[in-house]
């Protein structure tokens, strides 16, 4: 009994995570095609100086065909900008220009206003920060990797 307690409580929080995942994503972008800008724009922002194609295409779990067409998408807009690596001129750098560095900061405000406006309307100051608290929960929680974990109890 206490394992079927134990998975429908971890279906409900798996369910409770994609529904405000998607509530987030809805209220932080106009359409579907700014959501999928927004995650390479995250993610360029995210990695900063180290952000290359390849890096963002094992980080988002994208092909490289898709990456390279949103890629594409971005530069058009003139959101992002491509420089050579210094180092090794067969690399392409990426980097956000000021256009989407404003789009992405926009993006995220729009977010974090409606997330702050709900949880002051639908919480008390006790749950809040209960809320805020779980964030760094769930911070190792998706850090988690099986084989990071074999890898430190083999050492």
């Amino acid at each position: 009994m206490k394992i079927q307690r134990r998975n429908r409580d971890i279906t409900q929080l798996r369910k409770q995570l994609m529904d405000a995942s998607r509530r987030l994503r809805r209220e932080a972008t106009a359409d579907d095609r700014s959501w999928a800008r927004l995650l390479v724009l995250g993610a360029i922002d995210r990695h900063g100086e180290l952000a290359t194609p390849s890096v963002l295409a094992a980080d988002e779990g994208m092909r490289s065909s898709n990456l390279a067409a949103a890629l594409r998408s971005l530069e058009a807009r003139k959101l992002i900008v491509r420089t050579p690596d210094t180092k090794d001129r067969r690399k392409v750098r990426l980097r956000l220009s000021s256009a989407g560095q404003r789009f992405l900061d926009d993006s995220r405000a729009r977010g974090e206003h409606w997330l702050t406006e709900a949880m002051d309307a639908c919480l008390t100051a006790s749950e809040r920060s209960d809320l805020i608290k779980a964030g760094a929960l769930l911070d190792r929680v998706t850090a988690y990797s099986k084989a990071a974990t074999r890898r430190s109890q083999k050492s």
